[in-house]
């Protein structure tokens, strides 16, 4: 136990002071007669802090380094601060900048990396070429390819590398492989990748830093996307379900559905070896159901927008759309093997009764309805600003608050319709059969998140095609999520918690 948290130390203080820290566009941090805040324009919030938090942010912003604050404090104090302010950076109030430069590169710990292959004798070739050229010390990683009983010459491609192949007889799934490659690996970290992605030559030496915050068992990185020539390629690239996006991401609430997936990620392999590997009878969702069982145990899981690497996504419509119904398979066994996961659901009850009167003045045609939804409106603007007034938050202007309003109203709009249509395609389609004047409505629920979509996302395609591409992305996903109710009969991960 000593050795291990002395080498935790050790890597604690090599890599934490890689990180300088700086206050998001649009936030200010407030005392005002001790009365400590971190105050929003967008959204419109106000938080307030404790003096020992406020102390913190402080001396951070200030170019402190955070390892200096932390290094004489005990390891669950030091986990709590680093919770903390990894939280914050997740919900944009402070902004992390990493440089793996400033560290000497005979610090960086010995890492092992797995990939399962099976019968993708060119993708793997592209995989290991890729690696081989990482900007990480090379006396400080090794390759470990497991094949799943490939049938073609994927062995022979990957024996004119110098890697370790091991080669199964039959196969077992990806998940049993990455057992076996973890089995027989030196590395005290795991960094998974799969054999149709390709890694960036910084891919390693831009994660592993994230280690050093205390309570981290995993990290994973952004993956992009390897094509794009195709209409199909290009919708991939802006929306792609590996792509989590360019915020970091970080949840400490283990009821939470947060996963990265296994094609770019590092995991501890104490942590690893500790919650078993990967259930080896998963062959879809097993990082996710990973990913949960690491966050159950109280160890961290971090997204960074870095460390990238490139995935060549099925680029054949019929087969992209197959492999989002295998998702959505997946989703019925995650939520029955853990029952501590829920769906929690914003629901503000003034933007909740605004979409439910959007729907019926669509339906039937009658603007005499858009009174009731300003009407909403000005009552949650008039209950925002007596909170205001209350609060003595004088830092925001009415029309301010009232920009913010109609974006939380909006913003209820998006999540309502594309929950809709994310699972509850093909009913809406039968009700709309049965009543015509539903179809109205059922634009609406389509066009608002793949407008917003669009908006966000940038995709270098038309309207049209992404708005086709993103309902039979949907349709194909729910039919998966439907089908693999059906097969264990339960319905679980179809239950929401309303968060009124």
């Amino acid at each position: 136990m000593t050795d291990k948290n002395e080498n935790q130390e050790a890597f604690l203080g090599m890599f934490m002071n890689c990180f300088t820290f700086r206050l998001a566009k649009g936030i200010e941090l407030s005392n005002e007669n001790n009365n400590y805040k971190i105050i929003s324009t967008s959204p419109m919030r106000i938080i307030r802090l404790n003096k020992a938090l406020y102390e913190i942010i402080k001396y951070l912003i200030t170019g402190h380094k955070l390892y200096e604050l932390i290094k004489n404090q005990s390891p669950l104090q030091i986990k709590s601060i680093s919770s903390t302010i990894l939280s914050l950076v997740s919900k944009g109030y402070l902004e992390i900048e990493c440089n793996p430069e400033c560290n000497c590169e005979e610090n960086y710990p010995f890492i092992t990396v797995v990939i399962p292959v099976k019968n993708r004798r060119d993708e793997i070739g592209d995989c290991l070429n890729s690696l081989v050229k990482l900007d990480y010390p090379k006396d400080k990683y090794e390759i470990v390819v497991v094949d799943d009983g490939s049938t073609d010459d994927t062995k022979q491609v990957v024996n004119a590398f110098n890697v370790r192949l091991i080669s199964q007889p039959v196969s077992r799934g990806p998940a049993f492989c990455r057992n076996i490659g973890v089995k027989e690996a030196n590395g005290e970290i795991i960094a998974f990748i799969d054999s149709d992605c390709t890694s960036n030559p910084a891919w390693l030496k831009q994660l592993i830093p994230y280690f050093a915050f205390n309570g981290i068992g995993a990290v994973g990185g952004f993956v992009q996307n390897y094509y794009s020539k195709s209409a199909l390629d290009k919708y991939e690239t802006a929306y792609s379900s590996l792509n989590m996006g360019k915020r970091l991401l970080f949840d400490s609430d283990s009821r939470s559905s947060f996963y990265v997936p296994t094609c770019n990620l590092l995991v501890r392999k104490d942590i690893f070896n500790k919650i078993n590997g990967f259930n080896d009878d998963m062959h879809v969702g097993e990082d996710v159901d990973l990913c949960w069982r690491m966050r159950n145990t109280g160890h961290f899981l971090l997204y960074v927008p870095t460390g990238s690497v490139a995935h060549k996504h099925r680029n054949k419509l019929f087969k992209m759309l197959r492999r989002k119904f295998d998702y959505g398979t997946s989703e019925s066994d995650l939520y029955l093997r853990h029952n501590n996961k829920e769906k929690v659901f914003p629901a503000p009850i003034y933007a909740t009764l605004s979409y439910i009167t959007l729907l019926i003045m669509v339906m039937y045609g009658n603007t005499k309805f858009i009174s009731i939804i300003f009407g909403l409106l000005g009552i949650e603007f008039a209950n925002k600003l007596l909170t205001i007034k209350k609060n003595k938050a004088t830092e925001f202007k009415p029309l301010t608050l009232l920009w913010a309003v109609i974006k939380n109203t909006f913003s209820t709009y998006y999540y309502f319709s594309y929950h809709l249509i994310r699972y509850y395609i093909i009913p809406l389609i039968l009700i709309c059969l049965i009543i015509p004047l539903a179809w109205r409505d059922m634009a609406i629920m389509i066009l608002i998140p793949s407008i917003v979509n669009y908006y966000q996302k940038k995709p270098r395609i038309n309207f049209i095609s992404f708005l086709i591409f993103f309902v039979m992305d949907n349709l194909f996903y729910q039919m998966g999520v439907f089908a693999g109710c059906l097969k264990i009969k339960n319905f679980r991960c179809y239950s929401l918690r309303f968060k009124i």
